[in-house]
């Protein structure tokens, strides 16, 4: 009773106030009446626009505040929120749960949307995310779309319709929670698809590039990696040309054409440099567009050209040396000879030859054997000590043309040998000769500049000039003889005097037989045959060497020495060449096809071989033989062939040899 006596009493108290224990944002406003209520909502609305309420975004937070984002109280709602607040009935229950219970009510609020905006437009929208387009890219050696990114950022709208979702809700929390907007990339996979499509079926058969004959392949993968491609319709298509200019010239490095620095000339006494030619190497430097044109027409094949290398044919005198005469002789013959072809002919083909600094140089290596089919013709040479005739005869007379060039050029000499007759028209001593394969002439570049030989001829000398720099004065300073047997032996002496004062002697050497066909024992190189008693030995094929043995012809019978019937003009060959005349000489020779005669053996010939001379036992005699010879064909001396015919020798103290003419 006392319960419900203190309940009746309360609500006859309470009608028109709020319940107990009701708070506004953590105002106290529990009792009171509505006047109350609405007096201290009034104070509450008062500082309520300047509390805190950021904005929250994926970039940071936006400071602002209640009032900045258009918030206000709403009075009358608050008020009637608090009356409401725990009205739960009239039971005594739920006026006693009242003073047990908690009311703690969330301030009602309006929203002016005008005053946000001017707050919301001075924020400045903030980039979250760029977006990023979609690209090609090669992949697997072919182009490929790689998907662009999406952009996201916080606008102006962004954070109004963040406040709006707030002012639906009429009550503040303690921060807006602002979401980003979203914005496609500029270029989509989509766009580039056509484009990858393309570019790829333009570069499927790659590149293919002809040189000069060669022939390089790129393959499309390659060919991709060069490309810049803008997407486009169709795509524009581009390439570092410099690039792919560099790429094809280092495929294509070995279809490079090295430099020559020409050939050697020589105008009024000077050498000159011919027909210089550059390097030459792949590409021309429009190498690169001409691959960028091929591939935007749809072609995969393009030729290209070697292009010259700028200062890269080299001056072939200042690489040499070889800038002036350093030697020069001279030798005569007379015009219109067999041997003069020969001479001449090899003088052409030596001519411009270039000896290196430490070469060894050989003329038999360089010319080669000496043919008819290079141009050369029989002419005279000195075969076992005697002089004939062969093809090539007479480029001896070049050979001691050149040896003496060279010895007042002060080159040395390697194989080298002189004539083993000496011929009045070479230097006494200071001369050589030449066969093939030997012996040989070779020359010794020991100086340190290349040399050049120039030979030159007329109808009547051959000249050779040596070329090089000039370092050195060269003289014959001495020339001493010796005899070996009955061989004579000459030294001569050569002093080269070079620019520092120093200088240095050496020798040549030349041997020289007794006399043609003989060697330095006094003996024949070949020896005459073992004749029977009653025979002579003679040379019937005139080559001055004795061969054959024949019956010694009769002489008229009578007292003393044999003496040599005459015999007419038409009185021909047949005794003669069946028999051998008896000499009242030493010596004799006949005409081609015509027996020498035999001299008579003397007190000396004791040791004579057989046939060699006759012996009055062995001589047959016929006082009316008609063909014995007379004194008038009976000559003093063997025949020798003129100088002229290009003699050719072999060195007396080695192993006979054919030599190619003097």
């Amino acid at each position: 009773m006392g319960f419900l006596g203190v309940y009746i009493a309360d609500a006859v108290v309470r009608s028109g106030r709020s319940v107990q224990n009701v708070q506004i944002d953590d105002t106290d406003v529990g009792g009171l009446t509505e006047e109350e209520i609405r007096s201290e909502v009034q104070k509450l609305s008062s500082e309520y626009a300047d509390r805190s309420l950021p904005l929250l975004t994926p970039a940071g937070t936006v400071a602002a505040s209640v009032g900045q984002l258009g918030f206000s109280l709403d009075v009358e709602a608050n008020v009637a929120a608090a009356l409401a607040a725990g009205q739960r009935g009239a039971s005594p229950i739920a006026w006693a749960s009242s003073f047990f219970g908690q009311n703690n009510l969330r301030a009602v609020v309006t929203w002016d949307e005008v005053a946000a905006q001017q707050f919301i437009e001075g924020i400045q929208p903030v980039l979250v995310q760029d977006a990023s387009p979609a690209r090609l890219e090669l992949r697997d050696g072919a182009f490929a779309v790689a998907p662009g990114v999406t952009g996201l950022r916080v606008t102006h709208e962004d954070i109004r319709a963040a406040v709006r979702r707030t002012a639906a809700e009429r009550a503040l929390p303690e921060v807006i929670v602002v979401e980003p907007s979203s914005f496609p990339p500029p270029v989509t996979a989509f766009d580039l698809q056509a484009t990858a499509d393309y570019v790829n079926a333009a570069t499927a058969r790659g590149l293919t590039v002809y040189v000069e004959g060669t022939i390089r392949d790129f393959l499309p993968a390659e060919v991709r990696n060069w490309l810049a491609v803008t997407p486009g319709n169709p795509p524009a298509i581009g390439l570092d040309t410099r690039y792919v200019t560099e790429v094809i010239e280092t495929r294509l490095a070995n279809v490079a054409v090295p430099g020559d620095p020409g050939t050697f000339d020589v105008v009024d006494g000077a050498p000159v440099a011919v027909d210089p030619r550059p390097a030459r190497r792949c590409c021309a430097p429009n190498a690169g567009e001409t691959a960028l044109t091929a591939l935007l027409t749809g072609n995969h094949e393009i030729a290209l050209h070697l292009t010259d290398i700028p200062d890269s044919a080299g001056d072939l005198i200042a690489e040499t040396g070889i800038r002036e005469l350093v030697g020069e002789f001279t030798t005569y013959f007379t015009p219109g000879q067999a041997r003069v072809t020969n001479i001449r002919r090899i003088a052409q083909l030596v001519q411009g030859a270039v000896i290196e600094p430490g070469e060894t140089w050989s003329v038999n290596d360089y010319v080669g054997r000496r043919t008819e089919a290079k141009g050369f013709v029989p002419a005279g040479v000195i075969y076992l000590g005697k002089f004939q005739a062969d093809v090539g005869g007479g480029v001896s007379q070049f050979a001691t043309t050149l040896f003496n060039a060279a010895f007042f050029a002060g080159l040395d000499f390697g194989e080298y040998q002189a004539h083993s007759i000496y011929i009045s028209r070479y230097p006494y001593g200071r001369e050589a000769t030449i066969s093939y394969p030997h012996p040989d002439l070779q020359l010794i570049n020991r100086t340190p500049y290349s040399v050049l030989l120039w030979p030159t001829s007329t109808e009547g000398s051959v000249t050779v000039q040596i070329y090089s720099t000039l370092h050195m004065t060269v003289t014959q300073s001495d020339q001493t003889t010796e005899a070996q047997d009955q061989c004579t032996a000459v030294f001569t002496e050569r002093t080269r005097t070079f620019a520092d004062g120093s200088s240095t002697t050496d020798i040549v050497r030349a041997v020289y037989q007794p006399a043609e066909g003989l060697n330095c024992q006094g003996e024949p190189f070949v020896a005459p045959p073992d004749c029977e008693p009653g025979e002579g030995a003679v040379d019937t094929d005139n080559d001055g060497w004795v061969e054959s043995c024949r019956p010694l012809c009769p002489v008229p019978d009578g007292d003393g020495a044999p003496s040599a019937p005459s015999a007419s003009a038409d009185e021909t060959t047949e005794g003669r060449t069946n028999c051998v005349p008896v000499c009242t000489n030493a010596a004799s020779g006949g005409s081609e096809g015509t027996p020498a005669c035999i001299p008579l053996c003397g007190p000396d010939d004791a040791d004579a071989s057989p046939g060699s001379c006759a012996r009055p036992a062995d001589i047959p005699r016929s006082p009316d033989d008609p063909l014995a010879p007379s004194a008038e064909d009976t000559p003093a001396d063997t025949t020798m062939i003129e100088p002229e015919q290009a003699p050719v020798e072999t060195n007396p103290e080695t192993e006979a040899r054919p030599i190619d003419g003097a």
